[in-house]
């Protein structure tokens, strides 16, 4: 029974997330749709939740104890399972951001005063803090934004190199867009839920729909504020015919992503993506919209369960669950 429970739970939320997924072809805004997105990626916790609740419940009574021992085995392994794997890809999301923090202060340098005004500049357009530009000597396209209050953008001597003003300028405007949409908090927060579910389908598909979403958002904002599309692709086509030179690639890919889908980017680019610009809004807002959807998906799924099976059993031999095995 109690391993039932678990599956069941795990069929709602992979059944659940395919039905949102496929909603969001309806859906134009890209605020509501990184919200069903994410809505997807923290629905599994769910099922965590329904299993500690079941095995809590179950534990010491005589429906657990007269469970067959696949049942048993099943009911305590699967929770154990999920909760480590949670626990897991919290503690490897903390070291990667860490890394990477760590990474961008050490072994580069304050951008020069007229790149640095340029950033500021588009920083104030767009709404978001005065952000510090960081350079690293490197001869492979980088440009990277990162932090969670203060944006940090690093961009390698390959970038400043092969740029002109008007591609630099939309690429600072790119990465800034990530800062004002608080691109960092929500990607680290959907790896960590894709990694600590990375079992279910629907967990790894919404993250790469969330990914895809946030560059052609950030295109948009940086389109809105220079008011040079074709600039921006310039430059996006200028680093991935680097990347396809070698290993560039993994560095390239901070700001233009695989192939096939770059060269989508860059083709949305020349017919003239529709500028949007951000509204206000504040790291806490992604924070409590995740809880709030976990909360509201949780409450759901679990009166749902109660309702069919928990309450009307009774925990024994005469329950209706117990008379279907």
């Amino acid at each position: 029974m109690h391993a039932l429970l678990i599956l069941l739970s795990l069929l709602l939320v992979v059944l659940g997330g395919y039905a949102v997924l496929g909603a969001l072809g309806r859906v134009d805004a890209w605020r509501q749709r990184r919200r069903l997105e994410l809505l997807v990626l923290a629905a599994p916790a769910a099922s965590l939740a329904v299993g500690a609740i079941g095995l809590h419940h179950f534990m010491g009574r005589i429906c657990f104890l007269a469970a067959p021992p696949w049942d048993d085995m099943l009911g305590t392994a699967g929770p154990a399972a999920m909760g480590a794997g949670v626990l897991g890809a919290i503690a490897w999301g903390l070291l990667r951001f860490g890394l990477v923090s760590w990474t961008l202060r050490r072994g580069t340098m304050a951008a020069g005063p007229d790149l640095q005004a340029r950033a500021e500049r588009l920083a104030r357009r767009l709404g978001v803090p005065r952000p510090q530009v960081r350079v690293g000597i490197h001869p492979h396209p980088i440009a990277l934004g990162w932090g969670v209050r203060c944006p940090t953008l690093l961009l390698s001597t390959w970038m400043l190199e092969h740029l002109d003003v008007h591609e630099l300028d939309a690429v600072l405007a790119h990465e800034l867009g990530h800062a004002a949409r608080h691109d960092v908090l929500v990607v680290w927060l959907a790896t960590v839920l894709r990694d600590a579910f990375f079992y279910l389908p629907t967990s790894r598909l919404a993250y790469r729909r969330l990914q895809a979403d946030k560059e052609l958002a950030s295109d948009d904002l940086a389109v809105g504020v220079t008011e040079r599309p074709l600039a921006l692709a310039s430059a996006l086509a200028k680093v991935w015919q680097q990347a396809l030179g070698g290993p560039a690639l993994g560095a390239a890919q901070a700001f233009a992503d695989e192939g096939s889908w770059i060269e989508q980017r860059i083709a949305r680019l020349v017919d003239g993506p529709k500028p949007q610009r951000v509204a206000p809004s504040s790291p806490g807002g992604v924070l409590s919209l995740g809880a709030s959807a976990l909360l509201g998906l949780l409450a759901l799924q679990a009166l749902g369960l109660v309702v069919m099976f928990v309450y009307p059993m009774s925990c024994g031999p005469a329950s209706p669950l117990w008379r279907l095995l």
